[in-house]
């Protein structure tokens, strides 16, 4: 077995380098591991700006790890805290509203997400928000 299975992510946090295929999104991501069916990464916002978006093709789940936001799914909006699990069905507007502090997450994406794929619609880009 790699040791891509096994992940610290205490040392992942302290060391966050983001993956080029994030450098021009709001939220700027680690990519953890990619299986066939899963993919998952680790972020850490501190100010995210406008960071609504879509996930057409993927479902995903959310870990928040630490900080504390506001985060949107759909038209609820909910104060979140570390511990918090949150479900995002494809293609369901959602992101994190930082309004202070450091916040620190785990996705898990389904199916794998090929960074190589324009995998996300950003409201910033244009896509109406209602």
């Amino acid at each position: 077995m790699s040791e891509k299975c096994f992940i610290r992510l205490k040392d992942v946090l302290q060391s966050l380098v983001a993956d080029p295929a994030t450098a021009n999104d709001p939220i700027k991501r680690t990519f953890l591991c990619d299986g066939s069916h899963v993919s998952a990464n680790l972020t850490v916002l501190e100010d995210t700006g406008d960071a609504i978006h879509t996930q057409p093709w993927h479902d995903e789940l959310v870990l928040i790890l630490e900080g504390e936001c506001a985060f949107r799914v759909g038209d609820e909006t909910r104060r979140v805290t570390a511990g918090d699990l949150i479900f995002i069905p494809r293609d369901t507007v959602h992101g994190p509203i930082i309004d202070s502090g450091r916040v620190s997450a785990l996705s898990i994406f389904a199916p794998y997400f090929d960074r190589a794929r324009n995998n996300i619609a950003w409201s910033r880009d244009g896509f109406v928000v209602n």
